[in-house]
């Protein structure tokens, strides 16, 4: 039926467009029919052909997932032995992160807030706060470049990529085994050299070196009264003290003892150089009052 419906259409057209030809023409009505049927015959001809064109491509095969499936294969392959040897990587650092292992770097490059090195073939990122115990200036990053540094993983995501490292933990490590060495080396009678830290109202810390700090009380500052410990100290000067005792940990200090000390040490010398004297000029020549008074020692 839908044929039928379509020749004719064709024919309706062919015989308008033949009427359409013989009015320009001025033909006569046998000339029009046999005009109409080779219009016809034409179109129908250029009709069939656009069927047959539109059925070609119809039946042209569409591209499916499986047309790709040897290159979605090697694709995923590849990104397989990618990950599988990026993991073989993490492995080691997730076991050196698990169990606080110490490791060595070199440091790269300078960042923003902090450097960068390499651990394992993966990129590491140190922020400037775990490079030293001491604030390290924005500035001053580029001076680490070239440095190694003993360091510890304190995060790893290799999901998302991000490894991070830190030297602070290691040397407070170091800084405090180095203070209790310090520390147990130090005995009740120990005179020692020390820096003035901090200044109190009740008295002054010292650090005797490896930050092992005493407690110099304002009392023992001086055998004269002292009223503030910044009267007769300063932040900064190095001063000779005596360890007076040990509590707890605390250690105490003082200057006072060791004038004492001097004092004692002076009055020693001066009567061991009275009886050298003595001995040397004997009685004929000189009494013991004139000896006393030669070497300054007065009589109460």
């Amino acid at each position: 039926m839908a044929e039928e419906i379509k020749n004719e259409n064709v024919k309706t057209e062919a015989q308008k467009a033949a009427e359409n030809v013989a009015e320009d023409l001025a033909v006569t009505t046998g000339d029009v029919k046999d005009l109409a049927v080779a219009a016809a015959a034409e179109i129908k001809e250029k009709a069939t052909a656009a069927v047959e064109t539109v059925k070609k491509v119809a039946e042209e095969k569409i591209p499916s997932m499986d047309d790709f499936k040897d290159e979605l294969e090697a694709s995923f392959k590849k990104h397989a032995n990618a990950k599988r040897v990026d993991m073989s990587k993490w492995e080691k650092i997730l076991d050196d992160f698990e169990n606080k292992n110490t490791i060595q770097v070199e440091i790269a490059e300078a960042v923003k807030s902090g450097v960068t090195a390499t651990v394992n073939g993966l990129r590491a990122f140190i922020p400037a706060s775990k490079l030293s115990l001491n604030f390290i200036k924005e500035e001053e990053l580029k001076d680490w470049i070239g440095k190694k540094l003993n360091v510890r993983v304190i995060t790893a995501e290799p999901e998302n990529n991000k490894l991070v490292l830190s030297a602070r933990e290691i040397l407070r490590e170091e800084q405090d085994k180095a203070k209790e060495e310090k520390a147990a080396k130090i005995q009740v009678g120990l005179v020692t050299e020390g820096t003035v830290k901090t200044l109190k109202d009740y008295g002054a810390f010292v650090d005797l070196g490896d930050d092992v700090q005493g407690l110099l009380h304002v009392s023992e500052i001086s055998n004269k009264r002292v009223k503030s410990p910044s009267d007769v100290l300063k932040e900064g000067q190095t001063v000779q003290v005596q360890v007076i005792a040990i509590k707890d940990g605390k250690i105490s200090l003082s200057m006072k003892a060791l004038e004492a000390e001097k004092k004692e040490r002076k009055e020693k010398e001066e009567r061991d150089d009275f009886r050298a004297n003595y001995k040397e000029s004997g009685a004929a020549t000189a009494t013991l009052g004139d000896l006393m008074k030669k070497n300054g020692i007065k009589l109460n």
